[in-house]
């Protein structure tokens, strides 16, 4: 759905006449970098999940490595990790699908060690100097989770994986830095990921000089891929929440043109375009496909005789 809008954007732009190497052209095909979960399921869910991706116009696929069937957010409680050779099956059906489609796909591993306490089996070599010796009325086993665990983690993925995510609950330098080191030192170069998530308390945790400073320090470690989740919805909620408690109080259309409209208009010169949203939508490209169809002439198009054309100029 996403590459199909940068589709329909870019259509309009070409509609109006503008082309590459034009001033005001926009690239709308932006890499996507979508998000498999846990694989939803086994090795072969992974494989075919990561071939529809890839028709679907992912650039880039990230896999954590929970157990699908109980997967948390991972700033929630109650995750359990699957075993680590498994998750690196998972990555290797990942690559394995993108070089049976011919396709140079990116491959993200994200890990949840720094936070869960659980994993599902106690096979694997490389957990077992995390598990306590416990188990949970479910059967999973119960290990020591933080720096230590998360670190054997990402240096095992490493190798199969074009960049390493270690999810985290706090946004710590001091952790970022270590877990960096010790995945640079196994793997030298390796591009890591990092999640500046809206799940922290920003200002809880750092001062103001710290959290301005905070994603150049990641990306001299190395963090070179880092982003907010969620970041979209809050802004719009926040602001939809913001108008609506205004307008409820009386202040109506007042509220509105003062704080909705009119910096819209302002926006304009950053190159915002949405305060035209038939326009935004297609409607001249779309009077333009009506105009040829009918022969050079339309008395049907729709932005002809609309507000927008006479009060938007």
């Amino acid at each position: 759905r996403i590459n199909n809008t940068f589709k329909r954007a870019d259509e309009i732009q070409w509609g109006r006449g503008i082309n590459p190497g034009d001033e005001g052209f926009v690239d709308y095909f932006l890499p996507i970098v979508a998000d498999a979960e846990a694989g939803f399921g086994g090795v072969l869910n992974a494989f075919e999940l990561m071939k529809n991706m890839i028709a679907a116009g992912a650039a880039g696929v990230h896999f954590e490595d929970q157990l699908a069937a109980v997967k948390k957010c991972g700033h929630m409680g109650g995750k359990v990790l699957v075993p680590t050779r498994e998750a690196v099956e998972k990555l290797t059906a990942a690559r394995f699908a993108a070089d049976v489609m011919g396709v140079p796909t990116l491959i993200l591993a994200r890990t949840d060690a720094e936070a869960a306490n659980l994993i599902t089996s106690d096979y694997d070599a490389n957990d077992k100097p995390f598990l306590t010796g416990e188990r949970t009325q479910e059967g999973f086993y119960r290990v020591k989770n933080g720096l230590e665990q998360a670190i054997s983690r990402g240096v095992a993925y490493a190798p199969y994986a074009d960049l390493v995510w270690c999810e985290t609950g706090t946004p710590d330098l001091g952790f970022a830095r270590e877990f960096a080191q010790a995945v640079h030192a196994a793997c030298p170069g390796k591009l890591l990921s990092y999640n500046c998530s809206p799940s922290f308390n920003w200002k809880k945790n750092l001062d103001d000089a710290t959290i301005a400073k905070f994603q150049d320090e990641l990306s001299a470690l190395g963090y070179k891929y880092q982003f907010i989740t969620l970041a979209g919805i809050h802004v719009n909620w926040y602001n939809t929440f913001q108008f609506a408690h205004a307008y409820a109080r009386g202040e109506g259309m007042k509220h509105y043109t003062e704080m909705v409209q009119e910096p819209e208009f302002a926006a304009r010169e950053k190159g915002y375009t949405f305060v035209s949203h038939q326009q935004e939508v297609g409607a001249g490209y779309f009077d333009d496909v009506t105009t040829v169809i009918q022969g050079g002439s339309s008395s049907v198009k729709a932005l002809s005789g609309s507000t927008e054309e006479e009060q938007f100029d």
